[in-house]
């Protein structure tokens, strides 16, 4: 189970206990459930741009505060797994941004695209400067889908997948959190979850932020 002495840059994520007060989680599990019913699906990118609530949130000085100074929100996603919607998730990397225009620019790619958007492998250096903050509306416990990652891993940059294969994963935890709290993490290090093994509702809102001047000037960020 996660502790609470870790640090950003040295281990790759913090835990940030009850950053949201009670009646302001049950405000936006309310706003979350109406976006997800709006959208019609368990994953809903773009978060804000579909509730004002979720913009306002992502910009937040209390939340800004806890990630490197100069960082502006760049991608939002609405995370619900629900009994019938229980899906694991392999270790892996977010490896990818959201902007708005493909172009071919030495360093940027592949390209994909997801929920209308074109999205690319930035260099690494953008990356390294990337934070995400997911925030909890739920209880997640490690019986409920809870995040697994394993510390320090964002230290040794891209993983290929054949290195995935063989990465040491015998220090993974387990990030264990209330409704209100918040992990913090490098978008580099190595994390997944596991199918609920007593599924119950587990909202997590997922703000990525990156310094602006990082893109390169022929880009624009999709948020």
């Amino acid at each position: 189970m996660a502790g609470a002495d870790t640090s950003l840059a040295a281990d790759g994520y913090e835990i940030h206990r009850q950053v949201l007060p009670y009646d302001l989680v049950q405000e936006l599990r309310a706003e979350a459930d109406r976006v997800a019913a709006a959208v019609g699906s368990a994953c809903v990118r773009h978060l804000r741009s579909q509730s004002s609530i979720f913009q306002a949130l992502a910009l937040c000085d209390s939340f800004l505060a806890l990630i490197p100074d100069g960082s502006r929100p760049v991608r939002s996603i609405l995370f619900d797994k629900t009994p019938s919607e229980n899906w694991p998730v392999l270790w892996h990397q977010d490896l990818t941004i959201a902007v708005i225009k493909e172009h071919s620019i030495p360093g940027y790619g592949p390209w994909s695209n997801k929920a209308g958007s074109p999205h690319v492998q930035p260099p690494l250096s953008l990356l390294e400067n990337m934070a995400t903050i997911r925030l909890h509306l739920d209880d997640t416990p490690a019986s409920n889908g809870a995040l697994q990652i394993i510390p320090g891993s964002h230290r040794h940059g891209k993983i290929s997948e054949s290195a995935l294969e063989t990465f040491d994963k015998s220090q993974a935890i387990t990030c264990e959190c209330n409704a209100g709290d918040a992990l913090i993490m490098s978008p580099l290090i190595l994390h997944s979850s596991r199918r609920s093994e007593i599924p119950q509702r587990r909202r997590v809102i997922h703000f990525e932020y990156a310094q602006e001047d990082d893109l390169a000037s022929e880009l624009d960020w999709f948020e």
